[in-house]
């Protein structure tokens, strides 16, 4: 047995020797530890620019595609009442609504993807995890799409053939509108006030005369048998008056009757734009006064 200043050596030895390889062995994983974590870090750290335009554009191309999809919604309902028939208008509803479903699927990505860079920019960079929560990181920021955004975009352009298709029917309608006011006006009784005087002018038979000047009340007349028996009396018919007192005016009606032998001015009808004044079947006792309404 080795004397006891021996064994004292060989153990002061070995726990020097020992306490040598904690040294070397710690150190060894401490370089390893930085190393891989420095490797993930940067990793990272070159994909979040990417990840963060990427993200940008995508809600850039979300934003221009909710305008688009606005401004059809907005076609939609400005042409309530102005198209032939629904069928147009039902199309465009539809499409919308499977619009509307990929808008709302697109904002929901956008959102999953802001809060995913948040979670990627905190990830865990401390040299204990050796890199793992980086990596993870990574990984998970390399599969992000926008998969939802594209299938929004797909709908908006979609929405191009029902938009056609109502504008079509909406010009449709207009021009069947336009048509039907030319049939109108073409129809509509016309009355042409050919000029200023008094009963020489009524004789002269060439159409009404404006007796203003002689009344002192906004007037035109015309004899029975020269084209009073023509003109309308049934309130709410619409006319066109043509040189003086040209326009368009509502007839309100007969508002008056006088006998021409014991009427004055002073009993003709105030308070009106214009009255038309005839001669009931020629009669100068059923003398007319037709009230009138200026349109335009």
């Amino acid at each position: 047995m080795p004397p006891a200043s021996v064994l004292r050596r060989r153990r002061r030895l070995t726990s020097l020797v020992g306490a040598a390889l904690v040294v070397l062995v710690g150190g060894g994983l401490s370089i390893a530890a930085v190393t891989m974590t420095a490797e993930a870090s940067s990793q990272l750290d070159a994909m979040l620019p990417n990840a963060t335009d990427a993200l940008a554009d995508a809600r850039g191309s979300f934003d221009e595609l909710r305008v688009a999809h606005e401004a059809a919604q907005v076609a939609l309902d400005d042409s309530a009442g102005t198209v032939p028939d629904e069928s147009a208008r039902d199309a465009l509803a539809a499409a919308l609504d499977e619009t509307s479903l990929r808008e709302a699927g697109a904002r929901a990505e956008l959102a999953d993807a802001a809060e995913l860079l948040d979670r990627v920019r905190a990830a865990d960079r401390s040299v204990m995890a050796l890199g793992e929560p980086l990596r993870e990181a990574a990984t998970e920021l390399g599969t992000q799409e926008f998969d939802d955004v594209e299938r929004f975009s797909e709908s908006v352009v979609a929405l191009a053939d029902p938009l056609e298709a109502l504008a079509a029917a909406v010009d449709a309608w207009n021009e069947a509108q336009k048509a039907e006011q030319e049939r109108i006006l073409r129809e509509r009784y016309t009355n042409h006030v050919w000029t200023s005087g008094w009963i020489p002018e009524l004789d002269a038979c060439r159409g009404s005369v404006d007796l203003s000047a002689q009344y002192g009340i906004g007037a035109i007349a015309e004899h029975w048998s020269c084209g009073g028996k023509n003109f309308p009396d049934d309130p709410g018919t619409i006319i066109t008056l043509t040189g003086v007192h040209a326009g368009t005016y509502r007839v309100e009606g007969i508002v008056k009757m006088l006998n021409q032998a014991t009427a004055s001015v002073a009993d003709l009808p105030h308070g009106y734009d214009l009255v038309y004044q005839t001669c009931q079947n020629g009669q100068s006792s059923t003398m007319s006064y037709t009230a009138l309404t200026r349109l335009d």
